[in-house]
């Protein structure tokens, strides 16, 4: 039997394979950069986001790019965007969006996300200790 080398092939089948291989590329990197996930939660209580002081309030969240983009439900509400430390394996089988506060003095710091099945995002690190009160999930505490 004899099996052609890539120099026997005709041009017509190379362009044929490589409009192929371009094709599943783009359709892939287009998967990939419309996945988002999102999420929204109600706080009851006044926080940090980031650095900004948010008020109480309904909340969306949409995780894009390595960021988490935090945007309030009223018109005259903020926004912050949150820069994603790193990623926090999944503990629990719980589907609910969970929020966990970081409780530092008199206030209360956004510092875990976790939404739907996924893992979670961390977004902002506390050293030292400190309390902790837990938003959501299946298990909420204070």
């Amino acid at each position: 039997m004899k099996i052609p080398s890539i120099r026997h092939l005709h041009i017509a089948s190379l362009c044929g394979l490589t409009a192929a291989a371009l094709g599943f590329l783009l359709i892939g990197l287009a998967a990939t950069a419309s996945a988002q996930t999102r999420g929204t939660a109600k706080i009851d209580f006044p926080f940090v986001a980031g650095a900004k002081q948010l008020a109480a309030g309904a909340y969306e969240f949409a995780v894009d790019n390595g960021k988490v983009v935090l945007r309030s439900n009223d018109s005259k509400g903020a926004m912050v965007a949150m820069i994603v430390i790193t990623r926090l394996g999944r503990h629990d089988n719980d589907t609910d969006t969970e929020l966990v506060f970081d409780k530092v003095n008199d206030k209360l710091v956004l510092s875990e996300i976790w939404l739907g099945n996924d893992d979670g995002y961390l977004v902002a690190s506390t050293p030292g200790n400190h309390e902790h009160r837990v938003l959501g999930g299946s298990k909420p505490h204070k």
